[in-house]
This record gives structure tokens, C-alpha cells and sequence, in this order.
């Protein structure tokens, strides 16, 4: 059963009505609710400014609910407030555009069929069974699909063996290419999934798979797969059944084009072309161009520097975890294949939960420690199925950095995504040229009537869409690119210690992070400055010193998208910090689209979180930041329901002992 989980559409509690408590209003067409709902507020006698949470229930149902007698005739908006609920009954009635139904899947939740308690077929169906052993061993067609994948390769080759098919049989065809299939799933580590298994809620590595599977299974030859990044989420483990399944596409006769950072994968390719020698501008060349074993002699190469050993990370900070140090208590969870499970987390450390793809990481961190660590600080409604935490009271505040995406409008852009534009306006309009002017801060975002380009509407080009072919973007014609107005490109900066020209807005923007960093060094009194300053530096911080701030985060790469987001949450954890103590921050595969290099900066922000009293909790499969650790998590010995106990726990030296830990192997082999 499909229906709205008001906790994912109000995930914050402490948050009031004018703060932002419904996260769907708070951006897009969303924002006109937003409006609405303060408007009626207002008119009801509903406090706006108080936290949520703290509402006394009627007015809390109003908010969700809306008024009781909404619908009735005369009793619609404007007349009446149709309350959360009812916006989502709205984007139902839509759910035929397939932006409405996107917007849907972020907010719904699915629960079991009273009727049919899951099987999804009618009585009658499952009336017909097989007996595929020929001994009294009946399967409707829905205990087939709830099988694991292994189990049910091993039903199919039973029946085929039973019947004795000849190749004239019509039957035979149809075992051959069903026992294929689950025999190719069982050989890449997959055979642990159930045939019903709903794709939402496979794991990234799990998806990968299941899609060379198909490929593999196709058995089509003289084909050409461009495959990005395919070790995503994948243990090194599960690496190197990939790396197995992508050898016998090869040997099918097909060629295979992989932008790959993973060393298991860069060692058994054939051929390397890799690019540098730096990143942005001062990359984009082709540094190496040859066999895989020989790149590691390659000086030239940062990526052959590390793969040899010339260049390694930093040794980690020696934190050692101790009977005194406070822990975090996760007991008695279940859920998927961890059951009544418990674990203690180190806080003030820098902390890896790791076990190969499907052991239950990620369902110990998003579906248990974070929703019953914001249940215990007040942010979202309590739940009894919430898993039992104790040592929670030294934690303020929770934050989760995880894959998803940044989303796709080309109006956004690194100093917009880390919110550094709002203060960079700001001291725009703050100088003698934009008073002389009387040009707000308004005035300075590509985004406002009052400064965009009448032409582009601030876009700084015009597309021109190409029907069956990918739309083309020249720029505008009118601004040139700039996207603002030439009287708001008359105010500049001039910077008052420094010897460099003056700067306009979109001057600015076309200036990379460590350009602008330079640039408002120069305005040491100024608050404004160092508060877009310190955005910035995160940015250069993490490696991403090179973007340009008026970069459009659609063109952005996987590992630099993933590098932004992180940046965000420093961010905005920086401004919360004067207000709250010690934070937890969540990493789901921070490393994923990374570089070696890239990993090594992302190590040490990681590290100065935790230095700075903060404690920080990833899901990884990167050895180099394993290493990093403080402490380990070990989940498996294997995954799905072979998976889901705590293996074993420690620091690195003492966890790579361990003979049963898969991961404990991938650390002694490195």
C-alpha cells in the first residue's frame, strides 16, 4: 500500500511554520503553499514562530490535516485550509506528469496489503502450484518469486533435471534462459536477493549488478558499453566478481569503456588513458596512454603516484577508543536482515561502518541510528518501531550527507548550493557605485526582475530544444552571457587592499573558488566578506578550489557533486555552532566519484570535524579512508540473510586480524 510518510515531508519538528517545517514548501512551486499556509495562520490564530513540535496537538493536526470540513461545498482555499494532507491529494491527481510523480516518491512510504499480505496475486491464482522435485515439494508462484535468487536457480535446475527436456521442446528454451539469468545473479554475489525484492530499496553496488547481469545475460556481442564508475558501492569483494563479470563481457567479443578510481579495476584493465595532471583547468590532458601495469612507473600520473605507493595519505591523528570514551548504544534493532541487533558507536571519533554490499550498513544508519537519534532530539514524531538508543544526551544535533542528487536546474551553482551568493550580494550592495546606484542586494541575483536579463531571464544563455536530439545552449544575445543588466554590472568592487581591477558581479562569477577567496582577503573589516570567505574556503578545502562560482551544478561530475553537498552541510553547521554543541555527522560512501587525491582532502576535513570535539559516523568501502579510522564496524560475514551481525569492531591494526572479516582480508591484502 502506497501512502505519504509525514515524517519524510516534516523531517525537522523543532522547526516552526514561518522556519520551514514542511520541507516540500520550502522550494519550486512549493514555496506558494508555503505563503498560503502563513496566510491562514495568521487568520486562524496559529502561532508561526514557535517550533513545531511545541504546537498543541489541534494545532498541529490543522497544519497536517487542515480544517475538518475542507472540501465541502463553499469550504475550499481560500475559504478553508486544506492542510499538508491535502496539497499531497492535489500532487495525486496529478501524478499522470512525471515531475509530480518524482516530487511523490520522495515523500511516500509502502506497507504490506491487508488482503493479500504481500503476495500481490489473487486467491485464485495461487491455487495452481508445482511440484518441481516430483516428491511433494508444492511452490505457488508466489513463494517462487520470495525465494532468494540462489534457491530459486537451484528449483529451476531441479525441474529441468526432473523433465528431461529435449532441445525440440518448447519448455526447454524457456528453463535455458531463466537458469541462465539466475545462475549469472548467484555468480556476481547476488544470489541472496529475492526475486520480489523491490529495486527501490537495493543498494547502489546491488543496482550495478543487477544491470551487467541483464547485459551479460544477453549474451549480445560486438557491443560497446560505456560503463561510469561501475565499482560504486561495491566492497572489494564484490569488486572483483565485477571486475570477473566485466572480463566475460569482453570475452563475449564486446569493448569496454569504464571511468573507473578503483584499483582493482585500473589493475586488471587492459588499457588506461588516464587525464591531468590536475583537476579543472589545469587538467584535461592526457597524461598516460597504455597497459595497466605499467601506469604505476608513470612519474607524470598523480593517479600512478598512488597506485605505486610514491603517494600515500597522511598517517591518521592516533585517537584511541578507550573504556572511557562515551559511546552511543544501538540495541535491539530489526529490520531487513539485521535482527535485534546491537552495536555501541564511539562518539568523538572519526568512525567506518563497513561489510561487504547488503550486510545492512546502510540500513543500520538511515533506518536505525538516524531516525531514532532525531526521535530523541525532538525532530521528528515518536515511533515505537524506532530502535532503543542510549548515550544520546552528549549529541546536539544530527546531520546526514548522502547520495542523493543535487538536483538538475542549471539556475544553480556552487555559490548559490553553499549559500555564499547571499552574503557576496550582499557586499555588492553594500559599496558606493550600487548606493550611488540604489541597487538592493536583490538587484545582484541573476534570479530577480530587478537585475537579470531581460532576454534570458538570467540564465546567460538560450536553449533551443533539438526534439529527438540533446537541446543546445548558445549564449544569450542580449548579455552576452552575463545574464545581468548593464546598469548592474556598473557597480563594482574595488577592493581597498588590494592592487588588482575592480570586479562586477558576474566578474565574480566567472572567477574560480581560490580566486574569490584572494579577492575578498582584501576586505579584512568586513563581516559579510569573511562569512562568504569561509563558504568559500570549504570549498577549496575539500579540492574544489578550481569551480567557478557561476558554474551550473548540472555540469557538475559525480565525485564533485558529492564534494559540494558535504560542503553545504559544513556550512551549515558552521552558522549552528555560536547555538549548539557537539554534532554527529553521517557520511553515506562519501568517497564515491573521488580521486585518491580527492580522498586524501576529504580525509582531513573529516578529521577536523572530529578534532573539533564533532563526531563522525561513514559508511564505506574505500580502503584508504578505512584506514583513516578511529574505530571499525564490521557488518556480514556475508549479505542478505547471510549477512546483518556485527562481524567484529576496532581500530584498523586490530581488525585486520580477524579471519572471518572480508573486509579484515581486503586490509592485509592492500
Amino acid at each position: 500500500i502506497i501512502s505519504i510518510d509525514y515524517r519524510l515531508a516534516m523531517p525537522d519538528l523543532t522547526k516552526s511554520i514561518a522556519g520551514g517545517v514542511v520541507k516540500p514548501w520550502q522550494t519550486g512551486h512549493g514555496v506558494e503553499c508555503q505563503r498560503e499556509m502563513m496566510a491562514a495562520a495568521k487568520q486562524d490564530g496559529i502561532p508561526i514562530d514557535v517550533p513545531f513540535n511545541k504546537l498543541p496537538k489541534k494545532m498541529r493536526d490543522w497544519v497536517i490535516h487542515g480544517e475538518p470540513d475542507y472540501g465541502e461545498p463553499g469550504r475550499t482555499w481560500p475559504d478553508a485550509w486544506y492542510g499538508v494532507a491535502g496539497y499531497f491529494r492535489w500532487l495525486e491527481s496529478k501524478a499522470y506528469k512525471m515531475h509530480v510523480r518524482v516530487l511523490l516518491s520522495r515523500y511516500r512510504t509502502y506497507t504490506a496489503c491487508p488482503t493479500c499480505e504481500g503476495q500481490r496475486f489473487k486467491p485464485d491464482s495461487l491455487r495452481f502450484k508445482l511440484d518441481y522435485t516430483g516428491s511433494g515439494d508444492w511452490l505457488t508462484l508466489s513463494d517462487f518469486y520470495r525465494l532468494p535468487i540462489r534457491d530459486a536457480a537451484g528449483v529451476i535446475e531441479s525441474l529441468a533435471n526432473r523433465l528431461s527436456l529435449n532441445q525440440s521442446d518448447a519448455l526447454a528454451p524457456v528453463l535455458a534462459e531463466v537458469r541462465g539469468r539466475l545462475d549469472a545473479m548467484v555468480r556476481i554475489g547476488l544470489g541472496y536477493l529475492t526475486l520480489d525484492r523491490a529495486t527501490r530499496t537495493l543498494s547502489g553496488g546491488e543496482t550495478q549488478r543487477v544491470n551487467l547481469t541483464a547485459c551479460l545475460s544477453s549474451r549480445l556481442v560486438n557491443m560497446l558499453y560505456v560503463l561510469d564508475e561501475p565499482s560504486v558501492g561495491l566492497h572489494p569483494r564484490d569488486t572483483r566478481r565485477l571486475v570477473g563479470l566485466l572480463e566475460n563481457l569482453r570475452d563475449l567479443g564486446n569493448t569496454l569503456v569504464v571511468v573507473e578510481h578503483e584499483t582493482g579495476v585500473i589493475r586488471r584493465a587492459d588499457h588506461v588513458v588516464d587525464l591531468g595532471p590536475e583537476r579543472g583547468e589545469c587538467g584535461g590532458e592526457i597524461v598516460y596512454d597504455g597497459t595497466g601495469s605499467r601506469l604505476a612507473k608513470c612519474r607524470a600520473s598523480l593517479t600512478g603516484a598512488y597506485l605505486s605507493g610514491r603517494r600515500q595519505l597522511e598517517a591518521p591523528p592516533a585517537r584511541k577508543v578507550t573504556e572511557r570514551t562515551l559511546r552511543l548504544r544501538l540495541a535491539k534493532f530489526t529490520r531487513h536482515n539485521l535482527i535485534d541487533f546491537t552495536v555501541d558507536i564511539p562518539l568523538g571519533r572519526l568512525v567506518c561502518v563497513t561489510g561487504v554490499s547488503g550486510s545492512g550498513k546502510t540500513t543500520l544508519i538511515r533506518d536505525g541510528l538516524l531516525p531514532a537519534l532525531l526521535d530523541k532530539l525532538g525532530s521528528t514524531p515518536s515511533d515505537a518501531r524506532l530502535a532503543k538508543l542510549s548515550g544520546w544526551q552528549s549529541i546536539d544535533s544530527v546531520m546526514m550527507v548522502d547520495q542523493s542528487s543535487l538536483g538538475r536546474t542549471p539556475r544553480s551553482n556552487p555559490a548559490v548550493y553553499i549559500r555564499a551568493f547571499d552574503d557576496i550580494r550582499k557586499l555588492f550592495a553594500a559599496s558606493p557605485e550600487a548606493r550611488a546606484l540604489e541597487l538592493p542586494a536583490g538587484a545582484f541575483s541573476f534570479n530577480s526582475a530587478q537585475g537579470q536579463c531581460g532576454y534570458c531571464r538570467g540564465t546567460g544563455f538560450e536553449k533551443i530544444e533539438m526534439q529527438f536530439l540533446s537541446d543546445v545552449f548558445i549564449k544569450c544575445p542580449e548579455c552576452n552571457g552575463r545574464r545581468y543588466r548593464d546598469h548592474v554590472l556598473e557597480a563594482r568592487l574595488k577592493p581597498p587592499l588590494a592592487k588588482r581591477l575592480a570586479w562586477n558581479i558576474a566578474d565574480l562569477l566567472d572567477a574560480t573558488a581560490d580566486e574569490v577567496i584572494l579577492f575578498l582577503d582584501a576586505y579584512p573589516d568586513s563581516r559579510t566578506a569573511a562569512k562568504a570567505r569561509t563558504k568559500l574556503q570549504l570549498l577549496s578545502d575539500v579540492g574544489l578550489g578550481y569551480l567557478r562560482l557561476g558554474q551550473p551544478v548540472n555540469t557538475l561530475s559525480g565525485g564533485e557533486s558529492q564534494r559540494l553537498k558535504l560542503v553545504r552541510s559544513l556550512a551549515e553547521a558552521q552558522g549552528k555552532r555560536t547555538a549548539t554543541g557537539p554534532t554527529l555527522y553521517l557520511f553515506d560512501e562519501p568517497t564515491t566519484g573521488l580521486h585518491f587525491d580527492d580522498i586524501r582532502l576529504l580525509a582531513k576535513v573529516l578529521h577536523r570535524l572530529v578534532d573539533e570535539g564533532h563526531s563522525v559516523l561513514v559508511v564505506e568501502h574505500n580502503l584508504d579512508l578505512i584506514r583513516q579510522a578511529d574505530w571499525i564496524i564490521d557488518l556480514g560475514p556475508d549479505a542478505g540473510d547471510e549477512g546483518g551481525q556485527l562481524i567484529a569492531q576496532g581500530p584498523p591494526p586490530t581488525l585486520a586480524k580477524n579471519k572471518q572479516s572480508h573486509t579484515a582480508k581486503a586490509l592485509r591484502d592492500r
